[in-house]
């Protein structure tokens, strides 16, 4: 979750996926989450985290047959230089309050915990 300083939350448009989305992607072999989380945030839109990643959870995601599991992080500083890729259709910032109708998923569920409300089952993207 990237988050730039009015507090707003970057959400991307995939080119072969509906709805808007948190960036990320998958682990490699032999590659760290954290180092994944830094690749796939430059390849996607160009972005190079400037300070620390905070981890704010590990979600299961039952919904997605290649990944069982998310590494979920807040991004607070980063520099941003995005280039149009085959991707990435578009990406905007949101407001937690203001999150497109077609949001999916994982940003709808983070915002109701940001909110404080319990989700159930508890853990699940």
């Amino acid at each position: 979750m990237v988050v730039n300083p009015a507090g707003e939350m970057l959400l991307v448009r995939h080119t072969y996926m509906r709805g808007w989305h948190f960036p990320g992607g998958g682990v490699g072999k032999r590659e760290t989450v954290l180092a994944a989380m830094h690749r796939e945030l430059k390849e996607e839109l160009g972005l190079t985290v400037t300070g620390a990643a905070q981890l704010v959870g590990v979600y299961t995601n039952p919904g997605d047959p290649r990944a069982s599991h998310v590494a979920f992080y807040r991004i607070d500083a980063y520099e941003m230089d995005f280039r149009p890729n085959i991707e990435i259709a578009e990406w905007r910032f949101f407001a937690p309050d203001a999150l497109p109708p077609d949001a999916g998923r994982g940003p709808r569920n983070r915002v109701a915990e940001m909110k404080g409300a319990p989700l159930v089952p508890a853990g699940v993207w």
